[in-house]
């Protein structure tokens, strides 16, 4: 008995020892964590981002034009045109001949009514003239081309005629253009709606050919930190200031994004020092010495 006694008041200090130096346990001590270890800091600044709407189609007429020829039982005896040529207003495009018509008859002129440019020509020497057969000829008036694009719901609503569009027609340089029409109804099938984006008239630009542009929206301006700095946890998103030399877990509002930096609309105030890269080796309320790294939205121009 005696010698339990003096077992126990040993055993005592060398169990509390042996928990203070426990792995497992030592790691939830605050003072088991690093102590002012070094973090990479940036000053919260003002800047504006951009408001952009992704958008792909492909390139359409503006408008087209069907032309055949007036008289039904006719066939075609001479073709003047071809697909892609331009043409004017009332320019001969074929002849057509009644099928009793002498050989050395001039036909009946297939005339142009607007300028343009000829989409499609079903115009064939001797075949015959029907409108159940279609039009001889589709003229893409006055040569416009414009982009139809799908747009998904959400984003319909931010969409207006008059909007700067910059498109990049596939092997072609990027052109730019404006919204003309934006359609608020939806395909059911896709759920999509729908925008034209005019382009003008341009040699280059092809019927059909696909097409990525961007939307110009609008801006909006406010506060930037960098995209690396903000963190998505299951109690929000987050975004690690400096406050003090300590670590601040601060719940933000996340705007637009352009680039590297990300727009923060609310949780942070323009005084705010913010860790450039936030990740697990820092929790709230740990001490840290901040380093303060070359602000590259500043060095770039950023407003």
């Amino acid at each position: 008995m005696g010698w339990s006694r003096r077992a126990g008041g040993c055993i005592g200090p060398v169990l509390a020892a042996a928990l203070a130096y426990s792995p497992s346990l030592a790691a939830d001590e605050p003072s088991a964590r690093p102590v002012e270890m070094s973090v990479s800091v940036r000053p919260v600044h003002k800047r504006c981002f951009r408001d952009r709407i992704e958008i792909t189609g492909t390139l359409v007429a503006r408008e087209i034009v069907d032309v055949g020829a007036e008289q039904e039982g006719t066939r075609v005896i001479q073709v003047l045109a071809q697909p892609l040529d331009e043409v004017a207003s009332g320019q001969v495009l074929a002849r057509v001949a009644q099928p009793g018509d002498a050989g050395n008859a001039p036909g009946l002129a297939v005339r142009a009514p607007v300028a343009g440019f000829i989409v499609r020509s079903a115009a064939t020497v001797g075949l015959p003239v029907s409108s159940s057969l279609g039009p001889l000829f589709r003229i893409a008036a006055k040569g416009d081309i414009e982009l139809e694009a799908g747009v998904a719901i959400d984003a319909l609503s931010r969409l207006k005629a008059g909007q700067a569009v910059t498109v990049t027609p596939l092997g072609l340089a990027p052109i730019t253009g404006k919204t003309r029409r934006v359609d608020e109804s939806t395909d059911p099938a896709t759920q999509l709606g729908k925008v034209r984006v005019g382009l003008g008239t341009g040699q280059d630009l092809r019927i059909g050919t696909f097409a990525r542009a961007i939307v110009e929206v609008g801006e909006s301006c406010g506060l930037s930190v960098p995209f690396s700095s903000v963190t998505y946890e299951p109690e929000g998103t987050i975004v690690h200031v400096v406050a003090e030399d300590r670590i601040e877990a601060r719940q933000v509002a996340v705007g637009l994004a352009d680039g590297e930096e990300a727009e923060i609309r609310s949780g942070l105030g323009e005084t705010d020092v913010v860790l450039t890269r936030a990740g697990a080796f820092v929790r709230e309320g740990d001490r840290v010495h901040p380093v303060v790294v070359e602000d590259k939205g500043r060095a770039n121009g950023s407003r």
